[in-house]
């Protein structure tokens, strides 16, 4: 059985953003130390921090086990961010970020928003085309800036879509 459900446990959370992830960071040499805060390394203190500062996740339920996630918040007028979306790499090419991002925009569509956001590694060129299959356009490239860290190896392409 398969559903969408809302999840507040940060370890879950975690647990799958790291999973995600790792494969894509070691490919292109982002550590802990010079990408503490890429979605590989981050740990259930930061999901906190996430979710006390107004992001919702949901997890896609798969026989008893959150295998995917994905999640929002207001950015600003009719705006909403979607981000943290994730499917465990063993559950890939079954469908489930297409069933995350339809379940999050219609949840954001039903709360009045009118333009989707997400901020996606420049780098990660298969992402970056999957999202525009989903119907999401490039708007810019900008410099990722964490307070602590001198630079980080990557950029952020910024891309939206409008929903209907």
């Amino acid at each position: 059985m398969e559903n969408i459900l809302e999840i507040n446990n940060s370890k879950i959370i975690s647990n799958i953003l790291n999973r995600a992830f790792l494969a894509f960071a070691q490919e292109y040499n982002f550590t802990k130390e010079n990408a503490p805060n890429h979605l590989a390394y981050i740990n259930s203190d930061g999901i906190e921090i996430w979710l006390n500062n107004g992001l919702k996740m949901y997890g896609y339920k798969m026989d008893d086990k959150i295998i995917g996630c994905v999640g929002y918040s207001f950015y600003k007028e009719q705006i909403y961010l979607i981000e943290r979306l994730a499917t465990l790499p063993e559950y890939r090419n079954l469908g489930v970020g297409k069933k995350l991002m339809g379940f999050i925009e219609n949840k954001i569509r039903n709360m009045g928003g009118k333009i989707v956001e997400i901020h996606v590694t420049d780098k990660n060129i298969v992402l970056k085309k999957w999202y525009r299959e989903q119907g999401y356009v490039e708007k810019k490239i900008e410099e990722v800036n964490i307070p602590g860290i001198k630079k980080v190896p990557f950029k952020a392409c910024v891309m939206n879509k409008e929903l209907i």
